[in-house]
């Protein structure tokens, strides 16, 4: 009995299978349930709550870091810390490279004085 390979394409992807041939020329197979299933799977299961604009923006606006000064700025920009990237959020509303850059701030002048609102950005 002879025997050729028959290339079967699914997606982009070729697949070579070792099957039986009535002739000797190559066949393309095709699948073209793949469509349906990935259209199926990309549905959401349950639907997603979808907050109003009005609260999104209300939470923004609520929120913004105290403007500094110049000097400020410069000294923060001077003040040596470690490079190490653990963010966390002032109560002046802006968020830290890590801890130590909140002390810079606190040693930079920072009015009031700022401390640890939470871990992560604000």
């Amino acid at each position: 009995m002879e025997r050729n390979d028959r290339v079967a394409v699914v997606g982009v992807l070729l697949v070579a299978r070792n099957r039986p041939a009535a002739s000797s020329a190559f066949a393309l197979e095709t699948n073209t349930d793949w469509r349906e299933n990935a259209v199926e799977q990309s549905r959401p299961a349950q639907p997603v709550a979808v907050r109003p604009l009005a609260e999104l923006s209300a939470e923004v606006t609520d929120s913004k870091p105290a403007p500094r000064s110049r000097a400020f700025y410069g000294c923060m920009s001077n003040c040596l810390t470690l490079s190490q990237y653990n963010p966390v959020c002032g109560t002046d509303h802006t968020t830290y490279h890590n801890e130590y850059k909140l002390e810079c701030a606190n040693r930079c002048g920072a009015k009031p004085r700022v401390s640890i609102k939470k871990s992560g950005i604000c």
